[in-house]
């Protein structure tokens, strides 16, 4: 094969590699965040537990429940992976893997129940990546999961569930 067309071929792979990126982080949406949710009248934020956010991806639904350690700066992030279009059918064996600017930070895999673990410092650059098509992971946003202590932080924690929500559209 002739040397141009060699780095033609490559130059195509690359484009429609590029494009079903493009396509794949478009293919989410946050259903549910606790931040966003008002605290009920007389509701102090501090016994708010944790946080709590459900994603869908296509028919893949993504629930999940983030906890700080009180006495430390780490986190715990607890999900399961569920796909409505194979009741019955665990999402087992799925790559899952905590990131930030660095790179990875934690990484497991689903169990046979769909379930998975992470634990990891507090920060406020992180994603979850999920590698249901091992080829093209799907990056879902975790921002600002520091839990919030103070009884007047209802508004903030609505402010940053709504930055959330608006980079997932717009990924």
């Amino acid at each position: 094969m002739a040397a141009d067309r060699i780095v033609l071929s490559v130059k195509a792979s690359i484009a429609i590699r590029k494009n079903d990126e493009n396509d794949l982080t478009d293919c989410f949406e946050l259903l549910f965040d606790s931040r966003a949710q008002a605290l009920p009248p007389g509701a102090r934020a501090s016994v708010v537990s944790g946080r709590q956010l459900l994603y869908r991806i296509g028919s893949v639904y993504v629930d999940m429940q983030i906890d700080k350690n009180s006495d430390s700066e780490r986190a715990s992030l607890v999900g399961q992976i569920l796909d409505s279009a194979r009741p019955g059918h665990p999402a087992a064996g799925i790559p899952v893997a905590l990131q930030g600017r660095g790179g990875n930070i934690a990484r497991t895999m689903s169990n046979d129940n769909g379930e998975f673990r992470l634990e990891f410092d507090v920060r406020n650059d992180l994603k979850l990546s999920l590698a249901m098509d091992r080829r093209h992971p799907v990056y879902l946003p975790i921002t600002n999961i520091e839990l919030e202590s103070e009884s007047g932080s209802a508004g903030k924690r609505q402010k940053a569930s709504a930055a959330t929500h608006s980079l997932a559209q717009h990924r």
